[in-house]
C-alpha cells in the first residue's frame, strides 16, 4: 500500500498539478459546459450476467493536445471483478490505449478486494493527440447481482509540458443480472497474431509485402523488416507510402537491391514511410523477386499485431504505365524489454534548462528508458536537481538537438557527491565543505556568475 502511495504521489509531483474539489467532487456524473472536455464511460450503464464479461471504454471527448493521462475508477467488488488484461504481468491490469500511444506506464493495477482501478500512463515521442478516443478498456465479470457504480475519484489529464487540461467526468454504472444474458466477446490484449500465408498472385500480378512478417523486437531495440516485391515484371519505377501503428517507431528506411538507381522520397515521419525510386536508362526493366527497401523499426510499448499498412503502392513499366500489384501489409510484435534498470552506467543530476532528450544526448541513452528508470510520467517536465540513474540503453541514430553536460564518463569529471543548496550557503563556503574550488564547481554546473545560485539548486561536485 505504501508503493502505491508513493507511486501517486511522485506522478502528481512530474505532473505538477494541484486538484482541487468541490463538494459535489467527481463521484456522481458531473455537470458541464458545451464544447468542454469530458472523461465518461462507454456504455455508461452497462448490463451483465453472473460470471459474464462486458468491456467498459474509458473515453474523452473534446481534448486539446492531449500528452497523459491518470485515471482512478471505484466499483463495488461485491458485485463484479476485472478481467486481467495481461497475463504475462503480475497483478490485475487493465488495456491502455489506443487513443494515446502507451509508451510510458507509470501505473496499472486493479485492487480486486478494495475495488479500486487505477491507471497513468503517458506517450513520449508520440504527437500530442486531440479530438476524441478511448484512452482505455476496463473488462468486468459479473459476481454477483446487483447494480454497482462506476465512479471516476480523479481524473488527470496533461498535455506535452505537463500542464493540466481542465476536464469533467461522468461516472457510470453496471448493472448485474441474475440470468445469464447474451455472451459478450471479451477482447484480448495480447492477441497471438497468426501470419497469413501468402498467397499465390495471379499471373502478371507483382505482390508487395514486408519480411519478415510477423518481425520480432524488443521495446529499445530495432530491427530491420524488408519492402519485398514478388513476381515482377517489366518493372522500371515504384512508389510506396505505409503507416504504421504507434507501438512502433520507423527511424529509417534505406534502397534495397533493385530499382534504385533513382531515389526520388525516402522518409520517416511521424508515423509515415514514404519511398520512391527507380530504374535510370541504360538499366534493364526488373523481373523477379526482389527487396526494394529496408526499413529499420524500432520497438516503443510492448504488444503484440503492431501493423505496417499500405495507403498506396504504385509500380510503373518504363513507360510509366502502373503495373498490376497486390500489397499486403505487415505485423511487428514487441516485447518487454530485457535490458534492466540495475544496469545503470552512472548518475546525472538535472541542471537548470535540461531537459531527459538533452540528458539522453549527453550520454546517447534513449529518454524513454531514462524516464521508466526513474519512474518519470511526462519525459518533458523533468525537476531541477533531481538525481537520475542513467540506464545501459543505447540511443542510435542520437537525433541532432540540445546536449546536457556530461556528468560522468568521456573527459568530463564524474561527480564524486551532490549538494543542493542551502539558505545562507555560497560557493565559496560550498567549495570548503568539499575541498575543491568553488571555479571547478562553477564550471561543471555552467554557473557563469559565481555569486548567484540559488536555494534548493542541485550541484555536482566534481
Amino acid at each position: 500500500m505504501e508503493d502505491k502511495h508513493l507511486v501517486r504521489r511522485y506522478i502528481l509531483v512530474v505532473l505538477s498539478f494541484v486538484l482541487i474539489f468541490s463538494l459535489v467532487g467527481l463521484s456522481r456524473p458531473a455537470v458541464h459546459a458545451q464544447g468542454g472536455t469530458v472523461v465518461r464511460l462507454v456504455p455508461a450503464t452497462a448490463q451483465v450476467g453472473v460470471g459474464e464479461a462486458v468491456p467498459v471504454q474509458v473515453v474523452v471527448d473534446n481534448v486539446t493536445n492531449l500528452f497523459g493521462v491518470e485515471v482512478h475508477l471505484t466499483f463495488n467488488p461485491a458485485l463484479l471483478e476485472v478481467v486481467d488484461a495481461d497475463s504475462g504481468t503480475d497483478g490485475i491490469q487493465v488495456s491502455l490505449g489506443p487513443f494515446l500511444s502507451v509508451e510510458f506506464v507509470a501505473q496499472n493495477t486493479v485492487d480486486a478486494a478494495a475495488g479500486r482501478v487505477d491507471f497513468g500512463f503517458s506517450q513520449v515521442t508520440a504527437v500530442p493527440r486531440s479530438g476524441s478516443g478511448t484512452i482505455a478498456t476496463i473488462t468486468f465479470r459479473g459476481k454477483a447481482a446487483g447494480s454497482s457504480p462506476l465512479n471516476f475519484t480523479n481524473v488527470i489529464l496533461a498535455d506535452q509540458s505537463g500542464g493540466p487540461i481542465a476536464a469533467t467526468a461522468q461516472s457510470g454504472a453496471v448493472n448485474v443480472g441474475g440470468s445469464t444474458p447474451t455472451p459478450t466477446v471479451v477482447p484480448s490484449a495480447t492477441p497471438t497474431v497468426v501470419p497469413t500465408p501468402t498467397p499465390t498472385p495471379a499471373p502478371g500480378t507483382a505482390v508487395l509485402s514486408f519480411h519478415p512478417s510477423p518481425a520480432n523486437v524488443g521495446v529499445g531495440q530495432e530491427v530491420q523488416v524488408a519492402l519485398r516485391v514478388q513476381n515482377a515484371t517489366n518493372l522500371y519505377g515504384v512508389e510506396v507510402h505505409v503507416v504504421h501503428d504507434s507501438g512502433i517507431d520507423a527511424v529509417a528506411i534505406t534502397p534495397g537491391t533493385c530499382v534504385k538507381d533513382v531515389v526520388a522520397q525516402r522518409s520517416v515521419e511521424g508515423n509515415r514511410i514514404d519511398y520512391a525510386a527507380s530504374l535510370r536508362a541504360p538499366s534493364a526493366p526488373f523481373n523477379g523477386t526482389c527487396d526494394l527497401a529496408f526499413v529499420t523499426i524500432r520497438g516503443v510499448a510492448a504488444g503484440a499485431g503492431y501493423r505496417l499498412s499500405f495507403s498506396s503502392a504504385l509500380l510503373s513499366d518504363p513507360n510509366g504505365r502502373a503495373l498490376a500489384v497486390s500489397a499486403q501489409n505487415g505485423v511487428v510484435n514487441v516485447s518487454p524489454s530485457s535490458t534492466s534498470c540495475t544496469d545503470i552506467l552512472g548518475y546525472h543530476v538535472v541542471r537548470r534548462g535540461e531537459t531527459l532528450y538533452a540528458i539522453g544526448r549527453a550520454y546517447k541513452v534513449r529518454p524513454d528508458a531514462i524516464a521508466r528508470c526513474n519512474n518519470i510520467t511526462n519525459p518533458s517536465r523533468v525537476l531541477e536537481g533531481t538525481r537520475l540513474a542513467i540506464p545501459n540503453v543505447p540511443w542510435s541514430p542520437v537525433p541532432p538537438g540540445p546536449t546536457a553536460q556530461p556528468q560522468f564518463g568521456g573527459g568530463t569529471p564524474a561527480c564524486r557527491y551532490y549538494h543542493t543548496v542551502q539558505a545562507g550557503e555560497n560557493l565559496y563556503r560550498i567549495s570548503l565543505r568539499y575541498g575543491v574550488s568553488m571555479w571547478a564547481i562553477a564550471q561543471a554546473n555552467r554557473i557563469l556568475n559565481l555569486n548567484y545560485i540559488r536555494v534548493g539548486q542541485g550541484l555536482c561536485i566534481p
